[in-house]
């Protein structure tokens, strides 16, 4: 895992997810259709993984970034926070953060704890 610290943005899968994100947009996408883009490339990438758990871990980075990206946008998708909140019921990337620090371990642990508060108060767009 290349994470350098606890917030969301602060590991680098999230960083590549979001570098794309951009680029999409700026290219002209609308946040469905970046979505869509990211979806496809990132999850075929994640098919071979042997290891449920690390392939939890990338999941989740993936539908909590979307997540995030698309609230910032206010273009947040139902499909796309129903993910988002099961990964985060699930634990996110926890287990990853176990091995380490136990105060890093707590600090991941707010962060996904407030980031799932904040999306579970927010009504997603039916498309």
């Amino acid at each position: 895992m290349g994470a350098w610290g606890p917030e969301l943005w602060e590991d680098d899968l999230s960083c590549d997810i979001q570098d794309e994100w951009n680029d999409l947009l700026d290219e002209g996408c609308s946040p469905r259709k970046a979505t869509k883009i990211i979806l496809e490339s990132w999850l075929e990438e994640f098919q071979d993984y042997e290891d449920e758990k690390d392939a939890q871990a990338d999941l989740s980075i993936l539908y909590i970034s979307l997540a995030a990206l698309q609230l910032r946008h206010r273009a947040l998708q139902s499909k796309i926070k129903k993910k988002a909140l099961e990964y985060l019921e699930k634990g996110g990337d926890l287990h990853l953060w176990k091995e380490g620090d136990k105060q890093d371990y707590e600090e991941r642990r707010k962060v996904l704890d407030e980031f799932k508060l904040k999306l579970s108060g927010v009504k997603a767009r039916l498309f």
